[in-house]
């Protein structure tokens, strides 16, 4: 049976391997977010949310309002499969908020709500469209390159791999012009 006797929660060696190969070879730098509060959160966005779309200056403000960083909601989002965030942009940025969070996920979804608030609250703020959405997902299928993000628009994708904030805002100006 090759390491598994049949309890249900053993992994095979040769599965054990690829998940294993999936992982960064660099220590974790990061600690999760507990699932239990992910839930909790699921539900809180669940409360403010117009159907099936967070708004997310209704998001931030929960955020502030509870004195929680707005990744932690935006991990939220990702587990909670029937949200998503609005409003939408021609560009929309996929972050794995799963796995990655090990490895700096939460601050890359910090760090692009901090590019969207100061959007907002610029002089043009009323009028302009924000440049890019954001999209946390469970899981991008590039832990070994964590954290890892997803650049989609017109241009087609953009993998960003370990996402930095230096990388995404090279990629987002180099979008933008």
């Amino acid at each position: 049976m090759d390491g598994d006797h049949g309890c249900g929660r053993c992994i095979m060696p040769a599965a054990r391997e690829v998940m294993m190969a999936k992982l960064p070879t660099r220590s974790p730098t990061h600690d999760d977010v507990p699932l239990a509060r992910l839930a909790a959160m699921g539900l809180e966005l669940e409360d403010i949310a117009d159907g099936d779309a967070v708004a997310l200056p209704a998001l931030v403000e929960l955020a502030e309002d509870r004195g929680r960083p707005a990744s932690h909601y935006l991990a939220a989002v990702a587990l909670a499969t029937e949200l998503r965030v609005t409003p939408p942009a021609p560009v929309t940025v996929r972050v794995c908020a799963g796995t990655c969070q090990r490895w700096g996920a939460l601050d890359v979804l910090d760090h692009l709500v901090g590019h969207l608030v100061a959007q907002r609250a610029g002089p043009a703020a009323a009028s302009a469209a924000p440049r890019f959405a954001i999209a946390p997902v469970s899981c991008l299928d590039r832990c070994d390159q964590a954290p890892a993000c997803e650049i989609h628009g017109a241009h087609g994708q953009l993998v960003v791999a370990p996402a930095t904030r230096s990388a995404l805002d090279e990629a987002l100006r180099a979008l933008a012009d």
